[in-house]
């Protein structure tokens, strides 16, 4: 099977709705130059939390990407207040994460914040587009817990969806193989649950 992506593919986000969000002016613009190289060009910008809560309550939104300092408050603040907020289905909305602050505590933050995905400063466009494309095939389920709030954080154990490359060498495929063993009967599987008696 061949990947979903390569660097000879197009993608085209054009009717997408997306919410791009960074504090500085500066950085919102390039977000928006390299989104407009996917095909969105009327992104929803946004600066701050007031804005981004206030641009998810108006319409549905297909990606948020945000970055973790807008100008009055942390992106991390937004996401974890969206995955809560119990808009549907913009609660649901795949959430990239842009950071320069790759230390693994700020990267945990992210992920438990409800972040679909965390994307280190200054991303290429190649890599946000491969994010993006691996969110498209995400089959996690969304997790609703009084500790946490987003899509299922298990990733590691099943792996990258089908036809991605991992990044750890012990991933595992989520494609299931042909057993290597006869299935056991139904009067086998019950005897590993009966109790023995046991000769002392």
């Amino acid at each position: 099977m061949s990947p979903p992506f390569s660097k000879s593919d197009r993608v085209n986000l054009s009717t997408a709705e997306v919410l791009l969000a960074c504090g500085d002016l500066q950085g919102l613009n390039i977000m928006s130059e390299m989104f407009a190289g996917f095909g969105v060009h009327t992104p929803r910008r946004c600066q701050t939390l007031a804005e981004c809560k206030a641009a998810v309550q108006e319409r549905a939104i297909n990606l948020i990407v945000v970055d973790s300092a807008l100008a009055d408050a942390e992106g991390y603040d937004f996401i974890s207040w969206l995955r809560r907020s119990e808009l549907d289905p913009n609660s649901f909305a795949p959430v990239i994460l842009a950071t320069g602050h790759t230390k693994p505590s700020q990267v945990f933050r992210g992920r438990d914040a409800g972040a679909s995905f965390v994307v280190a400063k200054p991303a290429a466009p190649m890599v946000m587009m491969q994010r993006i494309i691996w969110l498209m095939n995400d089959q996690r389920k969304f997790v609703s817990s009084p500790g946490y709030c987003g899509p299922d954080r298990r990733v590691k154990a099943l792996g990258p969806p089908v036809g991605m490359k991992g990044r750890r060498h012990d991933d595992l495929s989520v494609e299931v193989g042909l057993a290597k063993t006869p299935n056991l009967e139904q009067n086998e599987i019950d005897a590993l649950f009966s109790p023995k008696a046991v000769a002392l």
